[in-house]
């Protein structure tokens, strides 16, 4: 019996652990933030500054975060741990259009299309296709490719629509992006309004 007590208190402390941390939106949504990951946004940007990170890559990511905070509403996740670069950016904008299982070959080559222009990298699609997170949105869409703007980098998105808002969830990875894609899932899956 005491043996059963001691590895029912472990499970809950591994439990308690691998638990994600709950955040609010500057768009006023709640989201588990990934395990391993920090967010930075306009509130928390004076934060950036006290991290003691030694990496020149690490201050280089943040030094381009800060500006990239700077120009447009966006909240940005970085999984230093797992590498460097790898992050989960969240924008929304007002909208309201439809895409269905028709439509969303066509909806990925049109944003693949500007981003191309933008990057200009030459790239194709990976994978597009509807997606059934989260289950409250009018419709959901997940679409992968290399990134446009980066060598060597791979751009996944799950972008939904709801209440009249485009919600655009983006991760960029360079390594291990079977476990940013995931994290970026798990993401989407936890979003409550």
């Amino acid at each position: 019996m005491h043996k059963l007590l001691i590895i029912v208190l472990i499970s809950f402390s591994y439990l308690n652990i691998l638990k994600a941390e709950n955040f609010t939106s500057i768009e006023d949504f709640s989201f588990e933030l990934p395990d391993g990951y920090e967010l930075f946004n306009k509130n928390n940007l004076f934060e950036i500054y006290d991290h003691t990170y030694k990496d020149p890559l690490i201050k280089r990511q943040i030094k381009l975060a800060e500006e990239y905070l700077k120009k447009q509403k966006v909240e940005l996740l970085y999984n230093f741990s797992s590498h460097p670069l790898n992050n989960i950016n969240i924008l929304v904008f007002k909208s309201n259009y439809k895409v269905n299982s028709k439509t969303v070959k066509k909806q990925c080559k049109k944003i693949l299309k500007i981003e191309k222009k933008v990057g200009k990298r030459n790239v194709q699609l990976n994978e597009c296709r509807m997606h059934n997170k989260p289950t409250f949105a009018d419709w959901s869409m997940y679409r992968e490719n290399e990134s446009s703007f980066v060598e060597g980098a791979t751009t996944q998105q799950i972008i939904f629509l709801y209440k009249k808002k485009e919600y655009v969830l983006t991760s960029t990875c360079w390594e291990k992006c079977s476990d940013t894609r995931q994290d970026l899932f798990n993401l989407v899956r936890s979003i409550k309004f």
